[in-house]
């Protein structure tokens, strides 16, 4: 018997129905509480992936990173990995110890 996944009982090819993530996600955004936590998640991978960058740019390490902004080293493991919650005060921490501004536009 196929599964909802379209793989028969027991790992066969058998297809029942192919489903793309893009069309799957565009329909879950009409749920407001789906899309209020889909945009959240989006701002926080694009934080951490602006945090690694801006490391990786300067050729630093995740430890020295942590040094010059006065956070733990697994402070900014759990920012760049996406696990962490991240307060608007450590990404200024981190900045202001790099030279740079943090910039946070609406739109």
């Amino acid at each position: 018997m196929p599964s909802q996944f379209g793989m028969g009982r027991f790992g066969g090819t058998e297809m029942k129905k192919s489903y793309d993530l893009d069309e799957y996600v565009a329909g879950q955004l009409k749920d407001p509480e789906f899309k209020r936590e889909y945009d959240k998640a989006d701002r926080e991978i694009v934080a951490a992936l602006a945090v690694k960058n801006l490391r990786e740019e300067m050729g630093i390490s995740q430890r020295e990173l942590a040094q010059v902004s006065g956070t733990a080293q697994s402070t900014i493991v759990r920012i760049e990995n996406g696990n962490l919650d991240l307060k608007l005060s450590t990404l200024q921490k981190i900045a202001q110890s790099v030279g740079k501004e943090l910039e946070i536009r609406l739109v």
